[in-house]
């Protein structure tokens, strides 16, 4: 009979084949007739006779919630109404007892049971007034093992006398059901709160059973291994491959040899398993009961399920929750041991329902609540053993591949997309409606100390900086298009993706070359070295296809990949009038698409730019190295676009390239030494600060235009500050008050660094200046930059020694990292 039902481990019943468990068998006419309650997947619920009078299956349902509590109070009354035929519809057919079967007794409610392997149906009847009866019927091989050691578990623990709680009393046991009794106090009511009754349950269960060991010699911490080992091995599956490998790097960082305390537990200890009474506790559902578990594991379940099933709690509120329970009610407990049991409670929780899920082909939305609240308590463990950027995209790739409609990864290069190169940005094509729910989730990750969004028509970008002082850039795209033009049908990408390595989804391999050749074609550029050599490595008869399909949809013929990566403006030209005329791109979307691309660019515009930086500081100062490494930095590490100008915004040409040509002038400055200048007159020096200066006014609009506004990062290897303390060097001779005083109508960067060094260390690098000028030099550079430094409050104005490169670059490093 069992084996009948293998098919309901699904969400689909055999309501004949359930209803002959209990005696009854189709009939033809007389016996009953049933009516039903509905999952909202419009699966089958609850089943009960249309004769029921009083809502007996609401015994299976845990009313803790104000929602849950309303609709029981609303189902009670439309029963005390005898309203039941307006509401619930009766179910076709009618059933007729058989005599084959002593219970149940009168009239039952019938709950379908959870979908998955362990799935068990469940009927309630009264057997006498006041003796309430629960037959659970095992609906597979796995669920009869189950429903067998809650057998052996009720019989185990009716023999200890426990007195603090109350179990069921086994009224008959075979293969087929067990029949246990109702376990529910008058007037007991659901705790969805820990309290003083659970902690003393888990007391006695604690004190009666416990054994005190190192984690290696108990039977949690092999099987955990175990079950990790095992999930890891799975050729295909649809458990996330980030979870999978936070559970490994989780149990590689506990001491193996630590010792902690086993006992007892419930296993499935949660407020819709127990009943809080004026005599203190009932528990039931014990076939998850676990002989050996870790220390509190029962605490730490009932807070967790409630969390993230019921109240959806983030993961940083349920930790802090968990840890703050268990030392208000066991504070005898080592802080130390409470941690490393909580460790071991999510290994052992996580990788049992991994198992258990990876098992089960219809997957609820509670299974997706699970497996992403799991994922992030993972992170909050892992945040201080692993690179939050590293934690971000395990979490962000595993969110996507349990969305309805997974993500992709377009222009995937790594072996694996779970680990891309450290300064790759992650590119992701999703649903409208996912775009918005990614950036959100993005937002709320749990370790990110800022996330700045920057919107587009087409996708939105996330710039995420991680608490650690990792990056990473996410770009979350809804549409394939470039400016007024359709690139690709974005379903159709969705619709047809792959599954590459760790069960990723991304294009499929002619989505992937197309997309990417338009990308990098459209931008005038191409294709860069890592995607050339991606696309060679494919199959011939792979390559020829790509060529084929470039010559059949834009009439843009090549002899190889390596041709076709090389762009040409001649055929661009060709490719442009193709994509214009297919019917995605037909004038009216094109100019709709460009009316938003517009609106969004103006939009742009209007955000917070991007970041000014000058250095400052005598020849030998180590300005030039300083320079190199912080752009190289900004570029890798922080992704930023970074542009290098020396001195002045160079504008207007140098004043000898009027005389010399600008290749001349620019020879000339190359070999002639600074402050080797002759000028000394006052007129003349002032014609050449003036220029200079107008070449400050109007190349501070400039570069705003083309840099700062666009998000770029301007280094300047020196400043305006010369012509304050060393107008020498550009052959000016004008007091520093004057100079000063027109700083006023200066743009003013938001960081400004002076490097100085000992004259010495100085001479060494560069023998160009004097060891007096040099301190000279050094003391009106300190002292301008101090009261810079306090005049414009809005700037930062930092002298800093520049004696240790690394030292040097870490501080350059926050002061830059606190203004992206």
């Amino acid at each position: 009979m069992t084996e009948q039902l293998l098919s309901a481990t699904t969400t689909a019943i055999d309501v004949p084949t359930l209803l002959a468990r209990l005696g009854y068998a189709p009939a033809t006419e007389g016996g009953i007739r049933l009516r039903g309650c509905h999952n909202p997947d419009g699966s089958l619920r609850w089943v009960w006779p249309t004769t029921l009078r009083q809502p007996l299956f609401l015994e299976f349902y845990n009313a803790a919630s104000p929602k849950a509590q309303l609709f029981s109070a609303l189902v009670r009354l439309v029963f005390a109404c005898r309203l039941q035929g307006l509401f619930f519809k009766k179910l076709p057919g009618q059933f007729a007892a058989t005599g084959q079967q002593a219970w149940p007794v009168g009239d039952f409610a019938l709950f379908t049971g959870t979908p998955g392997p362990n799935r068990k149906a469940v009927c309630c009847y009264d057997a006498a007034p006041g003796q309430r009866v629960f037959a659970k019927l095992p609906l597979g091989a796995a669920a009869a093992q189950k429903v067998a050691a809650e057998a052996h578990n009720l019989d185990h623990l009716a023999e200890c006398g426990f007195t603090s709680f109350g179990l069921p009393r086994i009224l008959g046991y075979e293969a087929s059901h067990l029949l246990q009794s109702s376990v529910k106090p008058v007037g007991a009511q659901r705790a969805t709160h820990f309290g003083e009754a659970h902690a003393r349950c888990l007391t006695e269960l604690l004190h009666a059973t416990e054994v005190r060991q190192p984690l290696i010699a108990s039977t949690c911490w092999q099987t955990i291994g175990e079950q990790i080992t095992a999930l890891e091995e799975l050729p295909e599956t649809r458990i996330p491959f980030g979870l999978r490998s936070k559970l490994r790097h989780l149990r590689q960082a506990i001491d193996p040899l630590h010792q902690l305390s086993f006992a007892f537990a419930h296993g499935d200890f949660t407020p819709w398993n127990c009943w809080l009474g004026a005599d203190g506790l009932a528990i039931y559902d014990l076939e998850m009961a676990q002989p050996e578990a870790s220390l509190l594991y029962d605490l730490f379940h009932f807070e967790t399920q409630q969390a993230l099933l019921v109240t959806r709690l983030p993961a940083a509120s349920i930790r802090e929750r968990v840890l703050a329970v268990a030392a208000t009610y066991f504070s005898e407990v080592p802080a130390t041991d409470v941690a490393v049991a909580w460790q071991l409670y999510l290994l052992h929780q996580v990788s049992t329902g991994a198992l258990l899920y990876h098992a089960q082909p219809d997957w609820h939305l509670q299974i997706s609540w699970l497996l992403n609240g799991w994922n992030a308590l993972l992170t909050q463990e892992l945040a201080a053993s692993v690179e939050h950027r590293q934690l971000a995209i395990y979490d962000l790739l595993d969110y996507v591949q349990l969305l309805p409609q997974p993500g992709v990864v377009l222009k995937p290069r790594a072996t694996n997309a779970y680990y891309p190169a450290p300064t790759s940005d992650l590119d992701l094509l999703l649903t409208r409606p996912d775009t918005l729910a990614g950036v959100e989730f993005m937002q709320r990750f749990s370790l990110v100390q800022l996330a700045t969004v920057r919107k587009a028509a087409h996708m939105v970008s996330v710039d995420c900086l991680f608490q650690d002082g990792s990056l990473l850039s996410v770009d979350l795209l809804h549409q394939l298009h470039r400016k007024t033009l359709r690139l690709l049908d974005a379903p159709a990408v969705l619709a047809q993706a792959e599954l590459a390595v760790a069960g990723v989804p991304v294009p499929s391999l002619l989505h992937d070359f197309t997309y990417t050749w338009l990308f990098y074609w459209l931008n005038q550029s191409d294709l860069p070295l890592t995607h050339l050599r991606h696309f060679q490595q494919q199959r011939p008869e792979a390559q020829e296809a790509m060529l084929a399909h470039l010559n059949e949809a834009y009439g843009i013929s090549f002899n190889n990949i390596a041709c076709a990566s090389v762009y040409q403006p001649a055929k661009a030209a060709l490719l442009h009038y193709a994509l214009r005329q297919q019917p995605a791109n037909h004038r009216l979307a094109r100019k709709r698409r460009g009316l938003r691309y517009l609106l969004s660019t103006a939009a742009d515009f209007v955000r917070p730019g991007g970041l000014v930086i000058t250095f400052s500081g005598v020849d030998g100062a180590g300005k030039s190295t300083v320079i190199e490494h912080v752009k190289e930095r900004l570029e890798k590490k922080w992704r930023k676009r970074v542009v290098v100008i020396r001195h002045r915004p160079s504008v207007l040409p140098i004043l000898s390239a009027w005389k010399y040509g600008k290749e001349g002038a620019e020879a000339r400055s190359v070999q002639n030494l600074p402050r080797q200048g002759q000028n000394f007159s006052l007129s003349s020096s002032l014609v050449r600060f003036g220029y200079y200066y107008l070449d400050y006014v109007v190349g501070q609009v400039v570069i705003w235009l083309k840099h700062t506004r666009r998000g770029h990062v301007v280094l300047y290897d020196r400043y305006y500050f010369d012509f304050i303390n060393d107008g020498r060097r550009s052959n000016i001779n004008l007091p520093a008050r004057f100079t000063q005083a027109l700083y006023a109508f200066v743009s003013k960067p938001k960081l400004n660094f002076f490097l100085y060094a000992d004259p010495q260390e100085i001479l060494r690098r560069k023998q160009e200046l004097s060891a007096s000028t040099i301190t000279q030099l050094t003391q009106q550079y300190k002292s301008l930059f101090g009261e810079l430094g306090a005049r414009y409050r809005r700037s930062r104005y930092v002298p800093i020694e520049n004696q240790d490169l690394d030292t040097t670059l870490n501080l350059i490093g926050r002061y830059i990292q606190q203004e992206i």
